[in-house]
């Protein structure tokens, strides 16, 4: 078996990180901005979604880096890098730079905030996929 993970080609590589990553990112600042902020409490404790954002990004990160033999899982990796990545950027200014209530979420700080990390985020996957390109 050959490893799936090096023959994916980076235009698709790209794609199927940016693509979830954006419309992660834009589902979750529409779902809070027009249904507003729903909290999940497992065992009583509040969890943002930056952390359902780490339980994908590292996982898939490790399969990234160490490859698979399954097209699938590279496929399946890739994209929860980018869904894991947009929850993660999209929290880090809300919860440094605001008291994290509800309405800091939905603040222009917390949304400015968002953008620009995506923003970099996306700048830097671009960086890559054209160093990895030519």
């Amino acid at each position: 078996m050959s490893d799936f993970r090096q023959q994916l080609p980076p235009r698709q590589t790209l794609f199927l990180i940016l693509f979830p990553l954006l419309g992660t990112f834009v589902c979750q600042r529409l779902y809070l901005h027009l249904v507003r902020v729903r909290h999940v409490y497992p065992g009583g404790h509040l969890v943002h979604h930056l952390f359902f954002g780490v339980l994908l990004v590292i996982p898939a990160a490790f399969v990234v880096a160490f490859g698979t033999r399954q097209l699938w899982q590279a496929v399946s990796a890739l994209v929860a890098l980018g869904i894991g990545s947009a929850m993660v950027l999209d929290e880090i200014v809300y919860l440094v730079m605001t008291k994290a209530s509800d309405e800091d979420y939905l603040s222009h700080l917390s949304l400015y905030g968002a953008i620009a990390f995506v923003s970099v985020g996306v700048a830097l996957l671009l960086t890559l996929y054209k160093s990895k390109r030519g």
